[in-house]
């Protein structure tokens, strides 16, 4: 398949946004309960819900991304970039995590209330992921077609 700018511009951001979250989710795997962890990786405090919990919910995701996620998003984003019709089958599926997990973020967060309200969170932060997995799938779903 030709290799577009946009497939430049979408791969990259997954492998960026791929490092961004594995970087993030290892220092939740090896200081699970840090402070810097707690502030800067799963948001919130566990003062705001059940302690166990908050912690089970987001050691889940720490382990899962690394397992499932990242390889799966880095081995797309790689084969767009060959021009692999495979690699943008697997960066349509990658795209899946990216806003389906964000659905339950966002449960998450407004039924337990621990994380701030503010419209950086919501746009940015949380908006971010639901937003690049949309349109990564959309492109791809094209792609493909």
């Amino acid at each position: 398949m030709h290799v577009t700018f946009w497939t430049w511009i979408i791969a990259g951001t997954g492998l960026l946004l791929s490092l961004l979250l594995g970087s993030f989710q290892l220092a939740a795997l090896l200081r699970p309960h840090s402070r810097w962890t707690i502030e800067n990786v799963y948001g919130g405090s566990p003062e705001g819900t059940d302690p166990k919990a908050y912690f089970a919910f987001n050691q889940g995701a720490a382990l899962a991304d690394p397992i499932f996620w990242l390889p799966l998003q880095i081995a797309a984003s790689l084969g767009m970039l060959a021009g692999a019709k495979w690699g943008f089958l697997l960066a349509l599926i990658a795209s899946t995590p990216f806003w389906y997990s964000a659905i339950w973020f966002y449960v998450w967060d407004r039924d337990m209330g621990f994380r701030r309200k503010t419209l950086y969170y919501w746009v940015v932060i949380w908006g971010l992921w639901p937003a690049f997995g949309m349109i990564e799938g959309v492109y791809c779903f094209v792609r493909l077609l």
